[in-house]
């Protein structure tokens, strides 16, 4: 392809096929050297290629156009004030191996707070909506009158078309904070966060919002499996669902007999109850087996594939024989996350969705697939 740009060529060769090459294209390679489960660039292919060395990127200007980009129209002053907070958090709050306030981390929130945003305006519509067809019999009154009707048609859609002000754009974003970075603390971070948040966005409303249903089905399963619900647990649990929510891929951090399993498998039921949606759960120990058997192998002789255990439940899903897509699905990676594994479902929970298996084949997670990982610790696991 290099050589077929530095040539001027309309085509090249690709395994012997002629491939039409667009002379507006270019080949870039990113690497993070040393990172942990990744294999280095081969020095005869790095020679092809022109270094260019990311020190710091500019973070304001970054969460500047992703909130213009979710619809924000106070993105300037919000993405000052999220960008020093995500600072201050690094250089204040505890050191565990679990804490992410990079980008990545950055970008989750505001990809959570555009979801929040549409999701309030589309409520404002529906009650807009309802408004004006509620009001539908005073109109013909109206009109019987001689009055002008669109003057109160107009009026009950105005809310609707209305951009939100930078104070509800604000609470919006404390809300995707409260729902995304919240659960990763540990308990005595919690109250520093608090302090910081007030800083960075003060006079702002900080408090969690609550979903009663949820927490009455959350006690009664409780109440049925004998556990003792304290409002510590509780809160870890909302936490749990609010996330599960958000993303399709949560991990849930503990030492052995914290309670993890608990959790989830009280949530999971008290979900079922909530909405009547039948859940399944599917438990791996990803250090029970060699990755062969986990992801699949392809044989080398006979270019034949074998599904491994996570490969075919996954597939047994989006294949959909037995109505799988009528029901909520988790799939449990239940040991620790070591890179040797972990790795290969980097395009899986990231916004590809996507496991590209050795043969080629693209296997692609449907909405209503989660991917949980209950682990110790998160020391050996890479930001990815």
């Amino acid at each position: 392809i290099q050589e077929g740009l530095k040539l001027v060529t309309p085509t090249v060769l690709i395994r012997d096929q002629p491939v039409k090459l667009d002379q507006n294209m270019g080949v870039f390679v990113t690497m993070n050297p040393g990172y942990a489960g990744r294999s280095e660039l081969p020095d005869n292919l790095k020679q092809l290629f022109r270094g260019m060395a990311m020190i710091k990127p500019n973070r304001v200007l970054i969460a500047q156009v992703m909130l213009f980009s979710q619809g924000f129209g106070a993105a300037e002053l919000l993405s000052s004030k999220i960008v020093l907070l995500f600072e201050l958090c690094n250089d204040q709050l505890s050191k565990q191996s679990h804490y992410d306030f990079g980008l990545r981390a950055l970008k989750s929130v505001l990809r959570s707070a555009g979801n929040l945003k549409r999701s309030e305006q589309t409520l404002k519509r529906q009650a807009a909506a309802a408004a004006a067809s509620g009001g539908g019999d005073d109109t013909k009154d109206a009109e019987n009158d001689g009055a002008n009707p669109t003057d109160d048609a107009g009026s009950s859609t105005t809310p609707s078309n209305q951009l939100m002000t930078a104070k509800e754009e604000e609470t919006i974003l404390i809300r995707s904070l409260m729902s995304t970075v919240v659960p990763k603390l540990v308990r005595n971070d919690k109250f520093l966060f608090d302090s910081l948040l007030d800083s960075a966005f003060p006079g702002a409303d900080i408090q969690g919002f609550k979903e009663d249903q949820l927490k009455a089905a959350i006690k009664q399963v409780a109440k049925e499996k004998h556990l003792r619900v304290d409002e510590a647990w509780l809160v870890k649990l909302m936490q749990f669902h609010t996330i599960q929510n958000i993303t399709h891929g949560v991990m849930l951090v503990g030492p052995s007999g914290a309670g993890k399993s608990a959790a989830r498998n009280t949530l999971l039921e008290a979900m079922e109850k909530c909405d009547g949606i039948k859940s399944e759960q599917y438990e791996i120990d990803p250090k029970a087996i060699n990755k062969d058997q986990l992801y699949g192998v392809l044989d080398a002789t006979t270019l034949e594939w074998t599904d491994g255990v996570f490969t075919s439940t996954l597939r047994m899903i989006i294949d959909n024989v037995r109505g799988e897509s009528n029901k909520r699905h988790w799939i449990v990676f239940d040991g620790d996350v070591d890179p040797e594994w972990a790795e290969n479902l980097n395009s899986v929970l990231d916004d590809n969705k996507m496991l590209t298996l050795p043969n080629g084949e693209r296997l692609s997670l449907t909405p209503n697939i989660r991917i949980i990982f209950e682990t110790p610790t998160l020391f050996y696991a890479t930001p990815a």
